[in-house]
């Protein structure tokens, strides 16, 4: 399974500290030391740690689409620290350097763009999850927002929790 950065996991730790007796009960035992331990931005962590830490949030917030959320939040605290640079850069290389600064595995390119859209893939990510493709969704959806697309939504049709060989999303906007 592949790696994280540390800081996707940390955004997933506040929420979930903030909320620390409901998270507790939420989280397996196994991930309980995220609640108490320095989550550092620099290091590397489990994919499948942050999805668990990801289904304990949306258990926590209870809305429809709180994993679009999720990626929304992470993708507006890159904007505003660490990651403010890369986030201005043109479609292709942001969404590359953007996956590659958070995740050891996996290969996200721009596939296609249009003065309104842009379809991304990603190919060879061992993680296979339909609610984790919605968090990437909400990431890269927000990131068009911030860089100026009015409305942007995605559809995510193609996808390896589906069988399918890689994902591709589509994000559109006004």
């Amino acid at each position: 399974m592949g790696k994280t950065k540390g800081t996707v996991v940390l955004a997933a730790v506040k929420v979930l500290r903030s909320r620390k007796a409901e998270a507790t009960k939420l989280l397996p035992q196994s991930l309980h030391h995220y609640l108490k331990d320095r989550v550092v931005i620099s290091s590397w962590y489990p994919e499948e740690d942050l999805y668990g830490l990801v289904l304990a949030i949306s258990q926590l917030l209870q809305v429809h689409n709180a994993f679009e959320m999720m990626g929304a939040s992470v993708a507006r605290e890159h904007a505003e620290g660490m990651y403010s640079d890369f986030l201005q850069r043109d479609g292709a290389s942001r969404a590359r350097i953007m996956w590659k600064t958070q995740h050891d595995s996996g290969e996200f390119t721009l596939i296609e763009e249009t003065p309104k859209s842009a379809t991304y893939e990603l190919r060879e990510w061992p993680h296979a999850s339909a609610n984790y493709c919605r968090v990437v969704g909400g990431y890269f959806t927000e990131v068009h927002r911030l860089a100026g697309a009015a409305a942007p939504s995605y559809s995510h049709k193609v996808c390896r929790a589906n069988g399918a060989d890689r994902c591709v999303y589509q994000i559109r906007w006004d």
